[in-house]
């Protein structure tokens, strides 16, 4: 069942207790200001939000990201420094891995020959 007094519909004959200014939403009124009293005369809707976005600390990394992708992807010297890089760093995983193998080989001869000396006694 629908409940008035859920949307801030005031009972009939009954005078709301909001602050001045402010008033509950009606059908037919200005969208998205739910509650709120409309903007100064003067000002319009758009203008009042068009700027508000730019002080959004999300909006600014966005934006900054977004720009850094678009000089990454655009710029053929810093495409090729990147593409360098990642292979440096790459190969270097590579080295590192085989090192790691080698030390695992080098342990297991010692284990091996250390046991095959156990059975010699």
């Amino acid at each position: 069942m629908h409940d008035p007094h859920r949307y801030g519909y005031p009972p009939t004959g009954h005078t709301p207790p909001y602050p001045q200014g402010y008033a509950p939403w009606h059908p037919g009124s200005a969208p998205g200001f739910h509650g709120q009293a409309a903007p100064p005369p003067g000002r319009p809707v758009a203008a009042a939000t068009a700027t508000s976005h730019l002080t959004n600390a999300r909006f600014l990394k966005g934006a900054l990201f977004g720009a850094l992708a678009a000089y990454l992807l655009t710029n053929e010297t810093v495409q090729q420094n990147a593409i360098k890089t990642a292979v440096r760093a790459w190969s270097m995983v590579q080295g590192g891995v085989e090192e790691v193998k080698e030390r695992f080989r080098d342990a297991e001869a010692e284990l091996h020959a250390a046991h095959s000396q156990d059975d010699e006694d």
